[in-house]
């Protein structure tokens, strides 16, 4: 069930994001006629076929340079971000949406008061935390999420009271998903609630279609599996009738689980197919990886290990290529830039103020150089030189202030990254060894000659595991942490290299349950190495938190 979950939160995010227009202000141009048709092309086609979606965004793209009108390219930015999250390249979408956000951002200085700006605002922070809550970050998807909510607050009766509603029943539905992961139904359930509520405003199928297959999915993972079939099977209705392709496929992938859990696997498996069938023709890697991993853990139970490691290879194969270590390096990297960016337009305004201040005190200087020439130019000369003197330090304490920064945001990435390559490193082992326990438990049941297969299966399982990743793992972890090795072997020097592995995991605050999934060693073993390492350690009493000593040094 944790695994369902998990992945469910990739389809919550399936309400569509509003289309904005030309506000009226002057006559269309044949340009911004083309683009606006291309676009609403695209936009409609997104949850049917990603890849004519995408055709009609990159032709609205070649007039971007062209176009007057701000809103416009926003809706173009937002539109290529949509396509490339729901086909999985995260990353790109990411590069759009910050884009995006930058011109939105540098659009409400000028205009402070367009309210149709703050709604724009946002617009694309409800579209990154989008992102992040399918990258399972849920902290930045909360945080994103509240500031458009709080935005909208801001905005109160200023905006059409539909708009409002729009806006705050997608903010509220995706909300109730981070609630989902945290195993919090019944407040998932209010925030479901209060969204179809407020879709009563908007009266807009689409919207309540989602809400009602969300609604499921908590009844799903409350085991009320009958409540759950009813709001799938309406949900399943109103996107058919839509023509939604991606929806249906979610709704399928949702109704065949609840099918899992009554014990009708035939069924479940009937269901995923035709998910999975979807998925593939609208280009929907999310959805695709949802089914697969559905896939594999059903043939699993029903003991066709054959299709079960088939269908764990494809979606390992598609898990790998949207999650991968170098997506989320580049999304790290684009966030760093983007902050960056940021901080040089600041630095930027601030140097042109301090530079207006400047002239305006050497004017007034010069106006003084008329009464007393003289003495005011040898006193000038001084105040210029102790001016650019002062500006020279300031500039260097900003330039090593900056560079302190950078490093320790480089320090807490690699630190990011190192927790994140040991959790795959664990779901990885975790998911092998199960699959492998099973065979080898049914092995005896089979004949010989299936004997023979289930052994090369068993043999190629344990080839795939990453033993040859613990050396990079160990590596990054110096290179992150070299203090922390440097003190143990100066105060502690009778350790072992396991030993030296095993205060690694524990510095990464990691559990004795996941220590044993990773090393392969029985939780009883690595209780007993945690008490031989207090005794190396000179821990005496339990007073002294193991994980707390090692954080110390």
């Amino acid at each position: 069930m944790k695994g369902f979950r998990q992945l469910a939160v990739l389809f919550f995010l399936l309400l569509s994001y509003p289309v904005f227009g030309e506000n009226g202000q002057h006559p269309m141009s044949e340009i911004e006629r083309s683009v606006t048709q291309h676009l609403s092309i695209s936009e409609d086609w997104v949850k049917k076929d990603l890849d004519s979606a995408l055709i009609h965004a990159l032709e609205a793209k070649k007039h971007f340079a062209e176009l007057t009108s701000a809103e416009l390219k926003m809706r173009i930015l937002n539109n290529l971000g949509d396509i490339y999250r729901s086909k999985g390249e995260l990353a790109t979408a990411l590069n759009y949406y910050l884009r995006s956000k930058s011109m939105i951002d540098e659009a409400i200085v000028k205009q402070p008061k367009d309210i149709q700006l703050q709604l724009l605002k946002s617009d694309v922070r409800l579209r990154i935390g989008t992102l992040y809550l399918q990258l399972q970050n849920y902290d930045k998807s909360l945080f994103y999420y509240e500031s458009a909510l709080s935005i909208l607050e801001k905005v109160g009766t200023k905006a059409p009271k539909a708009d409002l509603a729009l806006r705050k029943l997608k903010i509220y539905n995706n909300i109730a998903a981070v609630f989902i992961q945290q195993q919090d139904y019944e407040t998932a359930l209010i925030y479901f609630r209060n969204a179809l509520e407020l879709n009563h405003a908007v009266n807009d199928e689409t919207y309540e279609s989602s809400i009602l297959n969300n609604i499921g999915i908590c009844y799903l993972e409350k085991n009320e599996r009958d409540l759950a079939s009813h709001y799938f099977q309406k949900s399943l209705k109103l996107r058919k009738k839509a023509g939604d392709k991606q929806g249906c496929a979610q709704v399928l992938n949702n109704i065949g689980k609840n099918e899992v859990y009554k014990g009708n696997f035939e069924l479940a498996s009937s269901y995923f197919e035709q998910a999975l069938t979807l998925s593939r023709e609208i280009g929907s890697k999310e959805s695709a990886l949802i089914t697969l991993q559905s896939l594999s853990t059903l043939k699993d139970t029903m003991g066709d290990y054959r299709e079960a490691l088939r269908f764990y290879r494809q979606y390992k194969l598609l898990n790998d290529s949207i999650f991968n270590t170098e997506s989320r390096t580049a999304i790290a990297s684009l966030e760093e830039a983007h902050k960056r960016e940021n901080e040089k337009k600041k630095y930027e305004a601030d140097r042109l103020k301090s530079q207006f201040t400047t002239l305006a005190l050497v004017a007034t200087l010069v106006l003084l150089l008329l009464a007393a020439l003289l003495l005011i130019i040898v006193m000038r000369s001084r105040v210029k030189n102790s001016r650019l003197q002062q500006e020279k330090l300031t500039l260097e304490q900003k330039n090593l202030d900056l560079m302190h920064k950078t490093l320790q945001e480089n320090l807490e990435f690699k630190e990011r990254e190192l927790v994140a390559n040991a959790l795959f490193l664990l779901k990885n082992n975790e998911l092998i060894a199960r699959i492998k326990d099973t065979l080898l438990k049914a092995k005896s049941s089979f004949t010989r000659e299936n004997q023979l297969v289930i052994q090369e299966i068993i043999t190629e399982l344990r080839a795939s595991q990453h033993t040859s990743g613990w050396d990079e793992f160990e590596r990054h972890f110096t290179q992150v942490h070299s203090q922390f090795y440097q003190a143990l072997q100066e105060k502690f020097p009778n350790l072992t290299s396991n030993e030296m592995k095993l205060c690694a995991f524990l510095r990464l605050n990691m559990s004795t349950k996941d220590i044993s999934a990773i090393t392969n060693q029985s939780v009883n073993s690595i209780t007993v190495a945690r008490s031989r390492l207090r005794k190396k350690l000179n821990i005496d009493g339990e007073d002294v938190h193991l994980i707390n000593f090692l954080l110390s040094l």
